[in-house]
């Protein structure tokens, strides 16, 4: 290398040393994956905000939660107040959505692994600290049970996968893999460590007083069976007090933008946009949440219509 080459070199890599963006992000997947850090601090001590991107094949999940941090630090939430997770892609995944790993790699630095455990840690740890509210997003793939019904299994096995499930891809299984999640489980892995589900997400708010207001959004497919559907699984979750859930799509139905291309999902790319004109700097327990479903819903409609999609149905769920 010559003088001018090494000296370009050097300008860059300080460049990118100074500025971190997308141009300095790994092209190659093993370079990605051995940047894409995971932070292993101690939940900050006034943890109220819960950013959640649990899928691993596509960048549109991380994107949602990375413009939700922003907006919230814009209303003057601390960094100690919000906090956040993600799964790092698989290879595919990553070669399929480069452009859009490598543009947010920086801005993810400081998010924790998105996987049960340790998801479930962290909520079971602030319900201790009785924050004035809880907030959580959660953003990823979901789907209605991981294995069919000709399948043959003890019946702990069976209520293990057949349950309404949304990925935390850096779990077991990547949080969505029945054979795999079997193989932990049968290895002694806890049940409440493997997937995320309804159960396990009235577990955790459970915890918290009753007089705390939770909020939860669910953007996946047939999220809307954590809070209802037709074998009754989801009661547990709407007898949380003081609890509000949002989530994409009903029971039996799926959502939409969850592929490479779209920079964030229907429901993730609209709900954002409306929490940010319409909230007026409001804090998650003073926002009007039923009227901002409404316009959602409204808004998803009219986008999968022209779309020429399935509807999606919207489900919005609020404790007495």
């Amino acid at each position: 290398m010559g003088v001018y080459g090494g000296l370009a070199l050097g300008l860059k890599l300080a460049f990118c040393l100074a500025v971190a963006g997308p141009a300095c992000a790994p092209l190659s997947y093993s370079g990605y994956y051995s940047k894409a850090a995971q932070s292993t601090a101690p939940l900050p001590e006034r943890a109220r905000i819960f950013l959640v991107a649990g899928g691993l094949d596509v960048a549109n999940f991380a994107d949602e939660i990375l413009e939700q941090r922003r907006f919230w630090r814009a209303r003057g939430f601390g960094d100690d107040e919000i906090v956040c997770y993600y799964a790092r892609p698989t290879e595919s995944g990553f070669r399929g959505d480069r452009r859009q790993f490598r543009a947010i790699l920086a801005d993810l630095g400081g998010c924790y692994a998105a996987s049960v455990s340790k998801l479930r840690e962290h909520l079971q740890a602030a319900a201790l600290r009785s924050p004035p509210f809880i907030y959580i997003y959660m953003s990823s793939h979901g789907i209605d049970g991981l294995i069919g019904d000709d399948v043959e299994l003890p019946p702990n096995e069976r209520a293990l996968l057949d349950r309404y499930i949304i990925q935390l891809g850096e779990g077991p299984g990547q949080g969505m893999r029945a054979w795999p999640v079997l193989a932990a489980y049968r290895g002694g892995a806890a049940s409440e460590e493997l997937l995320w589900t309804p159960d396990l997400l009235a577990e955790v708010l459970s915890g918290f007083a009753a007089e705390i207001p939770k909020i939860v959004v669910l953007q996946a497919c047939h999220s809307g069976g954590f809070v209802e559907e037709p074998r009754g699984r989801a009661r547990a979750l709407r007898e949380i007090p003081n609890l509000t859930v949002i989530a994409s799509a009903r029971f039996d139905r799926t959502s939409f933008g969850c592929d490479p291309g779209p920079s964030q999902t229907y429901f993730g790319g609209l709900f954002n946009a409306l929490l940010s004109r319409t909230t007026n700097g409001r804090a998650p327990p003073e926002i009007r949440w039923r009227l901002l479903f409404e316009e959602l819903r409204r808004a998803i409609e009219a986008l999968e219509r022209r779309q020429g999609v399935r509807p999606s149905l919207p489900v919005f769920f609020a404790s007495e």
